[in-house]
């Protein structure tokens, strides 16, 4: 009886010890996740860190990244409107001073250039 009375204590012990050890686990691992997930140096948490990231994402009204590539792309059609406008205007110029004139011309600035593509004219519709 006494073998059996030790065993039973002893196993009773190892089962505590165990149950002492997992607990001690699960707690280191909870307060990894709690610095991992807690505050960082500046006192934010993983959500506002993530909110900020989240703003710049979507657009809202001119202060994301979003909207500024929207803005930088609106000026780069702009800008290439009017180059493109300009390389026509520069190009009819060149054709008009490189063309011989049905005509003769004392000045060849007198020319009256015509640009190479004529504006589209539409039709109002009342509203």
């Amino acid at each position: 009886m006494t073998a059996e009375l030790v065993m039973a204590i002893s196993a009773g012990i190892t089962a505590f010890a165990v149950l002492v050890a997992a607990i001690v686990k699960i707690y280191k691992i909870a307060k990894n996740i709690g610095e991992v997930l807690g505050l960082d140096d500046r006192g934010r948490t993983i959500s506002d860190r993530l909110d900020r990231v989240e703003h710049q994402l979507w657009e809202n009204g001119g202060s994301s990244l979003a909207d500024r590539v929207n803005n930088i792309e609106k000026h780069v059609v702009k800008v290439s409107t009017e180059i493109e406008f300009i390389k026509d205007l520069t190009m009819g110029l060149h054709t008009a001073q490189t063309s011989s004139a049905p005509f003769p011309v004392a000045d060849p600035q007198d020319l009256v250039v015509q640009p190479l593509k004529k504006p589209i004219r539409r039709k109002r519709t009342a509203s």
